[in-house]
């Protein structure tokens, strides 16, 4: 039944003459930009501005045990006794342990080294689509205060950048299959370009979180 109606629809647009194809063309681009924008971007931009600020609340506090930390370490300088050895001790733990939140807010997100692969193989996927090209851009930190730089204690964004060509169904199934996959990122930037009837040109960028810099294997 699904494919007889498809079957429809290919014959209704056939008989259209080429005005009509151009306005269908453009009306069903402007749908996958809403779709994009509503279903994609927009709640994961929120998701992504909840966890900045879960990063920066994360900053300041480990910039305040840095600094209740080096004063205990000052005063054991000058009175060593096993007490203050021993809230040294307890600071550097709850260090370690605003580490592991900072890990466990990369949970579940696709490994940076392996986001590349990822989104070729779904794409390759889709019948019709042509990759043009898939490049890793330059990371980001997200922590940028100087002090929890030089702790070693950052948050690095792994943006990619992924172009392809093809029909508006076929980029609209392969953007739907992103979004099934077990494994998560964020959504920047959708750019959808009509070259000539039926052929488009997408330039999708994403990015994903990691504690390292250096782009990760998995």
């Amino acid at each position: 039944m699904i494919r007889e109606n498809w079957l429809k629809i290919l014959h209704r647009i056939d008989q259209m003459n080429m005005r009509e194809r151009v306005l269908l063309l453009i009306t069903l681009a402007a749908v996958i930009y809403y779709l994009g924008q509503s279903l994609f971007l927009a709640p994961l931009s929120q998701t992504l501005t909840a966890r900045e600020n879960a990063i920066t609340a994360s900053e300041s506090h480990v910039r305040a045990l840095g600094q209740a930390a080096r004063k205990l370490a000052r005063a054991n300088l000058a009175h060593p006794n096993q007490n203050m050895r021993r809230e040294i001790a307890e600071i550097r733990l709850r260090t370690q342990t605003v580490d592991r939140a900072l890990e466990r807010k990369t949970t579940g997100l696709v490994n940076p080294g392996a986001m590349p692969s990822l989104l070729e193989a779904v794409l390759a996927e889709q019948h019709g689509l042509v990759l043009i090209r898939a490049e890793n851009l330059p990371p980001r930190p997200l922590l940028k205060d100087p002090r929890a730089v030089r702790s070693g204690i950052n948050l690095f964004s792994h943006p990619l950048m992924i172009e392809f060509t093809g029909r508006y169904v076929s980029t609209l199934k392969y953007l739907l299959a992103l979004n099934r996959l077990p494994w998560h990122f964020y959504w920047d930037q959708f750019d959808l370009k009509v070259l000539h009837y039926p052929q488009n040109r997408t330039i999708l960028i994403v990015h994903t979180l990691s504690l390292n810099r250096a782009l990760l294997r998995s």
